[in-house]
């Protein structure tokens, strides 16, 4: 199933948000993946997020379909601030959670400053003492977090525990840890990170390269 075809089921979400459903096993949501629309470029069409992460150059979409993955696109609007992002994000989680009858545990991941809010979210969840059902979270260009942002995150842990944080990180963008894959790898507060071979310009959402080791990590 393609994911920029027609989704199976729309989600209308806290916050203003909506997620679209491309599920591979009937009504049901069995092994999620919830994907992020980056605030700015893809998050005011939802259309025009499906375009881009089963784009002609790597259709991410179809390969997550090929392995039984049920791909969940979130949006929450071109202008949304940080408390919107989160509510939208973390209303999700919680209703893939709710929706969720299969035995594999979701993945949440978004791009640039998406890639904060959902490692926010899950980060706050735990705080909080909730069960949110992600066994892991991948960040994809992930920006550096403002200070009101970073004192947030701080609050919290900064880092989810329970899922395996996975991190993409091309050649156009600075690391948010300020590491790369040469200077001390050994402190990352990442479990595995990533830096493609595959020069920015002209990227796909997703290069083949990135996919395939994303979706090789998969829980």
């Amino acid at each position: 199933m393609a994911v920029k075809s027609k989704p199976s089921q729309e989600w209308t979400l806290d916050s203003g948000g909506t997620a679209w459903a491309y599920l591979v096993s009937g009504p049901q949501v069995v092994a999620p993946m919830i994907l992020v629309a980056e605030r700015g470029r893809d998050a005011a069409s939802l259309e025009a997020f499906a375009d881009a992460v089963n784009g002609p150059d790597y259709p991410f979409g179809t390969r997550l379909a090929e392995r039984g993955r049920d791909a969940i696109l979130v949006s929450y609007g071109p202008v949304a601030d940080w408390d919107t992002a989160v509510g939208a994000v973390r209303s999700a989680v919680l209703e893939t959670k709710r929706r969720c009858s299969g035995g594999l545990p979701a993945v949440l991941g978004g791009v640039g400053r998406a890639a904060l809010v959902a490692r926010y979210v899950l980060a706050s969840l735990e705080y909080e003492g909730f069960d949110h059902g992600v066994g892991a979270c991948f960040s994809l260009d992930s920006t550096k977090p403002t200070p009101a942002e970073q004192a947030e995150l701080s609050d919290v842990g900064f880092m989810p525990g329970i899922p395996r944080n996975l991190k993409i990180t091309t050649h156009s963008t600075i690391d948010v840890e300020g590491l790369t894959d040469r200077d001390h790898p050994g402190l990352s507060m990442f479990d595995e990170s990533f830096y493609p071979s595959t020069p920015p310009a002209d990227s796909p959402w997703m290069t083949e390269e990135a996919g395939w080791w994303l979706l090789d990590r998969l829980p």
